[in-house]
């Protein structure tokens, strides 16, 4: 007779449930090589083993508006592309934000990319709560510059 703990017997997580987002912030367009397409890779890897579903956009590649509103078109500009890119964050259990750090500082790209982002953090959801309640912000830096992954985190923690 065998004797096993509850522990070893459980199914291994499932996160097929989750779905993942992330904002390539690098100053390349597609097709460009990008050093940062190159770290989401292994990072998107992991997370698609694990059953999460997940979408990477390359925010260089779309017109998105400078501003803090959530649709610059209301505020004179003629085009802009955030808000398709919104519907997608919030399609998403998890937003990942990745890019350059240039001279000790985030990308222009990330900087518009976190702008957009807090443009919308007043928005709520069906419950009352502000629209991004109960997700999960996380970042990923390349670059030799130190400093980054903070500026990023408080970026994304700010409420």
């Amino acid at each position: 007779m065998t004797s096993s703990s509850p522990a070893t017997d459980a199914p291994p997580a499932s996160y097929d449930d989750l779905r993942a987002l992330v904002i390539n912030c690098t100053l390349e367009r597609s097709p460009g090589i990008s050093n940062t397409q190159g770290l989401i890779d292994r990072s998107t890897a992991i997370m698609d083993a694990q059953g999460v579903r997940v979408d990477v956009v390359r925010a260089v590649d779309h017109d998105i508006a400078t501003g803090v509103w959530p649709d610059m078109r209301e505020h004179g500009w003629a085009t802009d592309a955030w808000p398709d890119l919104y519907q997608r964050v919030m399609a998403a259990d998890i937003l990942v934000l990745a890019g350059p750090i240039w001279l000790g500082d985030n990308s222009s790209v990330t900087k518009r990319v976190i702008e957009r982002l807090y443009a919308c953090s007043s928005l709520l959801n069906e419950a009352g709560q502000y629209a991004y309640y109960g997700r999960v912000g996380g970042c990923l830096i390349t670059g030799n510059e130190d400093a980054g992954c903070r500026r990023d985190y408080e970026n994304l923690e700010h409420r």
